[in-house]
């Protein structure tokens, strides 16, 4: 397992240096240069390559006891090579045979890793980080759903119809606050109890949080001008989001001062800005209840782009770096690299939320731009890991 966890910072990198072309290719056009193609393999690499990667690593790692681990490593190696195969066909076909095949036999593959984790962990003392990571990957075969669909689509033809979109909000709802959301909760709970730390009420916590991802989906479709039911069962979802947020703040309250101590520098700094992100988060779909709201939101790409990136970048990768400074052992992230990172994504952000203001500059050109400090953070730390001599923190939490 100790080489296993390099290749998510890998296929970080890439995910990266593929947007970067994405936003360069915006206003300077590469010539031969098939967009779509390449955002669906940025978006395939970055989603499974990276987090889900990351988080099924450390699923393993922190809530497996070690005996179990080297049973893991065939299925993580097939999965790696299958992200990889991803890499190769979209960008040669987009949604085609080949890459659908690939993307097919995954799913397969985690399948097969979900039934081996749940079985494994049949046994265990089912404290709230096992929980959680079930339900992420429960949550993972949901979504799965969207992909297919969204082939079917593609190839007859309906590539920007509403089903279209609507399949890929739907996996992109059950990804993000699904497997993401829990994910990234199961590894932190995880992290709390290695360092003694329990917090109370967070299987309510956690279980408001799941009864509402399912309604929740309501709010990924209202751009669709719906019946005003559909926006009353998003209004209830995003209460019972905000229902479990302050169950979780409470529980933090009480345990600030261990929290605090339990980490180093690095990890506060992104541990802080995750937490941040992910309030913000909680609060824009609470928003995104009114009509006009939500139709910004679909009608202005870049407001898209920057709640994706928000969730993406400043909730979820930002977390599993604090994960990895806290976990991999002798990776420790140099704070230079965490700065432009963080500093690197809350400027990119601002450029996209304010996009509708700006006048006389050229938006892609200028995120482009932005984007580096974060290319240079995430190429240094990715290659700080592949330097190191294989260890990671063998305590389990």
């Amino acid at each position: 397992m100790q080489n296993l966890i390099k290749f998510p910072l890998l296929f970080l990198l890439i995910a990266s240096l593929i947007g970067l072309t994405l936003r360069w290719h915006y206003f300077q056009p590469i010539p031969g240069f098939q967009y779509t193609y390449w955002l669906h393999a940025h978006s395939h690499v970055m989603f499974l390559g990276w987090v889900f990667n990351a988080l099924s690593i450390g699923f393993v790692i922190h809530l497996l006891p070690e005996y179990r681990h080297s049973s893991y490593k065939r299925i993580f190696y097939v999965l790696n090579a299958l992200v990889a195969g991803m890499l190769i066909t979209f960008p040669l076909q987009g949604y085609g045979v080949y890459s659908i095949a690939v993307s097919t036999l995954h799913t397969v593959a985690v399948t097969y890793f979900c039934f081996r984790f749940f079985k494994d962990t049949r046994d265990t003392k089912q404290h709230i980080g096992i929980w959680m990571a079930r339900i992420a990957l429960i949550f993972f075969l949901i979504s799965a759903v969207g992909p297919f669909v969204v082939g079917i689509l593609v190839a007859n033809g309906l590539g920007q119809s509403d089903w279209y979109h609507l399949a890929v909000y739907y996996y992109l709802h059950f990804q993000y606050n699904g497997v993401f959301t829990f994910g990234v909760f199961a590894l932190f709970f995880a992290l709390l109890a290695q360092n003694g730390i329990h917090l109370a009420n967070a299987k309510t916590f956690g279980i408001l949080l799941m009864v509402s991802c399912f309604p929740a989906y309501a709010l990924s479709a209202l751009w669709t001008n719906p019946p005003i039911g559909v926006h009353v069962i998003g209004l209830l979802a995003a209460v019972g989001q905000m229902l479990a947020l302050y169950y979780l703040c409470s529980g933090m309250r009480h345990n600030w001062a261990l929290i605090t101590k339990a980490f180093s520098l690095a990890s506060k700094v992104l541990l802080t800005s995750a937490g941040v992100a992910f309030i913000i988060k909680l609060g824009l779909q609470l928003l995104s209840v009114h009509p006009r709201i939500a139709m910004l939101a679909y009608e202005i790409r870049f407001y898209v782009i920057a709640y994706l990136h928000l969730v993406l970048i400043g909730m979820v990768s930002l977390f599993l770096l604090a994960w990895y400074n806290e976990k991999a052992g002798k990776l420790q992230l140099r704070m230079v690299y965490v700065v432009l990172i963080v500093v690197g994504f809350l400027i990119t952000e601002l450029i996209m939320i304010t996009v509708t203001f700006e006048h006389g500059f050229n938006v892609s050109k200028t995120l482009a731009y932005a984007s580096l400090p974060m290319i240079i953070g995430i190429a240094g730390i990715t290659l700080d890991a592949i330097r190191m001599k294989s260890s990671y923190n063998k305590v389990r939490g």
